[in-house]
């Protein structure tokens, strides 16, 4: 039996979690992709398909829990690891960017694009690291909430997406990946990361297609 049949998709043990939708990651005028240069091709695919997903969910009465990488201005909840990792690599938390401070709360480029629009029955979790459970309320949230299915997708695939993921499984949830609702700045690692969950015949894993999961 497939992730998917253990589903019960339209009831309330299952929550949908957006990652990352945020300006700095996939506007035109966001950090990676105005300062660094980053293409959007795939963000933008992705983006589309998101939405969709976003609407099925709401349709299907599926909560819905938006994240956000995020810092506060004084930096006082950005370890030494992670301080480092991101100035090695051009791009330190807290920069200056076209649409303010790169990953802070509070400025343009930190908030999710547009195109999303966040009910007031949803939940907006800022976050300080990769996965989505390090140093936040969700797992508490979801136990509260009797949830243990997740359907998962936003970007970056190898990044975010992938090390939350991980993580929901090792907590034990029944999680799927939605691959062409997640995006990258490159698809050989876009792929690589899709690659990886569906390797080992389901150890790590399981993805689907949109069209996959709604029909």
């Amino acid at each position: 039996m497939s992730l998917k049949d253990k589903f019960t998709l339209q009831n309330k043990n299952t929550a949908l979690i957006v990652i990352d939708m945020q300006n700095d990651f996939c506007h035109l005028s966001g950090y990676n992709s105005y300062k660094l240069g980053l293409s959007l091709k795939l963000i933008n695919k992705a983006k589309k398909k998101i939405i969709q997903l976003v609407e099925w969910s709401r349709y299907n009465k599926i909560q819905i829990i938006f994240t956000k990488e995020s810092h506060r201005e004084d930096l006082v909840d950005l370890t030494n690891s992670k301080r480092e990792r991101y100035k090695n690599a051009n791009t330190p938390i807290g920069d200056k960017g076209p649409m303010g401070r790169f990953l802070i709360r509070g400025y343009e480029g930190c908030e999710l694009i547009n195109e999303i629009k966040p009910f007031d029955k949803d939940l907006i979790l800022d976050k300080t690291e990769h996965s989505c459970f390090v140093n936040t309320n969700l797992q508490n949230y979801l136990k509260e909430k009797n949830i243990n299915n997740l359907i998962i997708c936003g970007v970056t695939t190898q990044c975010c997406v992938l090390s939350t993921y991980r993580h929901s499984l090792d907590l034990g949830m029944n999680s799927l990946l939605i691959e062409d609702c997640c995006g990258a700045y490159d698809t050989k690692i876009h792929q690589s990361a899709i690659n990886i969950i569906n390797s080992e015949d389901g150890v790590l894993g399981k993805t689907l297609t949109l069209k996959e999961l709604i029909n």
